[in-house]
């Protein structure tokens, strides 16, 4: 699957962490990566949880009113899942030591994991969305990212994104569930799929009946071409499997966040309506409408990061 999938970006780099011994900033001496673990651990989270709304301290994504998802991960080494599996009978004839270890992949030095899901913009949109992070949250990113390779070049949100996107990965498996009816994916022709396999084994076989070719040649011909068709086909269901799913309409931050936000509000009306009579209720609801605006997304709406509104 492509990073953009869904009408949504999502960016998953891996930044090397440096793998020096000591390091001291601002009078605390440890490795790299403990303080990487530090800057992690003081960046707040957003305040969607009743122990977070008790801290009262918001995330700094929450500034940026693209951002979706974000999550930052140190990776100190690769998982071992255990021995390759292998035959038992095989094994047995060859004698094989299960107790000599096997290769197993090492990093050489730590990583930080970062993934982001934001509303992309422009021609380059992880550039544009790295440049206008900076502009947001410059400390932040800073003292996470201080201690990782490269990051000493950092002044300013382009040279930000200029550390950051040589370090992207492509996005295997996004995480998108804004669709909430069928989205509109066309099937193929019929008969672009019927065509190449049916010309490729019926040409050569006129050929053949015409005493262009050889009987024995025209068969021949007949399979290889007709195998080329199904490859074709292959080609093509491959192609249009790798088109990124269509954006789900008003599956943009600011569109959830007015969503939400409508979302209470009418359940608070609804409540505060039982038991009224049609004529009472009817004004209440062009009033509702006329404070809410729902089809306004810039207000009133709620603000990210958090719970309610």
């Amino acid at each position: 699957m492509p990073n953009l999938d869904g009408g949504h970006y999502f960016f998953t780099a891996i930044v090397p962490i440096k793998n020096d011994v000591i390091v001291e900033h601002e009078g605390l001496r440890s490795s790299p990566v403990h303080m990487v673990r530090e800057a992690l651990e003081t960046l707040p989270t957003a305040l969607q949880s009743p122990e977070a709304v008790k801290v009262g301290i918001q995330s700094p994504f929450a500034r940026s009113s693209r951002t979706h998802f974000a999550r930052f991960v140190v990776l100190d080494q690769p998982f071992f899942n255990g021995r390759d599996h292998s035959d038992a009978v095989s094994d047995a004839v060859h004698q094989t030591d299960l107790l000599i270890p096997q290769a197993n992949d090492v990093l050489a030095c730590p990583y930080l994991l970062v993934m982001i899901d934001f509303d992309p913009e422009g021609p380059d949109p992880a550039r544009r969305y790295c440049e206008e992070l900076w502009g947001l949250m410059p400390r932040e990113l800073e003292a996470v990212f201080r201690f990782c390779y490269g990051f000493r070049e950092v002044r300013d949100g382009k040279s930000f994104a200029d550390f950051l996107l040589p370090c992207q990965v492509e996005t295997t498996m996004p995480f998108n569930d804004y669709w909430i009816g069928k989205p509109p994916l066309s099937s193929p022709s019929r008969w672009l799929v019927i065509a190449p396999p049916a010309l490729g084994v019926a040409l050569p076989l006129l050929a053949a009946l015409f005493h262009l070719v050889r009987w024995p040649t025209g068969l021949v011909l007949a399979l290889v071409l007709g195998l080329a068709g199904v490859a074709v086909d292959y080609w093509i269901v491959m192609r249009r499997g790798a088109r990124p799913l269509p954006a789900a309409p008003d599956a943009t931050l600011r569109h959830v966040l007015k969503a939400l936000y409508l979302q209470q509000a009418f359940t608070r009306f609804a409540i505060a309506q039982q038991g009224a009579t049609l004529p009472a209720r009817g004004a209440a609801f062009r009033q509702f409408l006329a404070t809410h605006r729902p089809a306004d997304i810039a207000g009133p709406t709620q603000a990210p990061g958090v719970i309610g509104s």
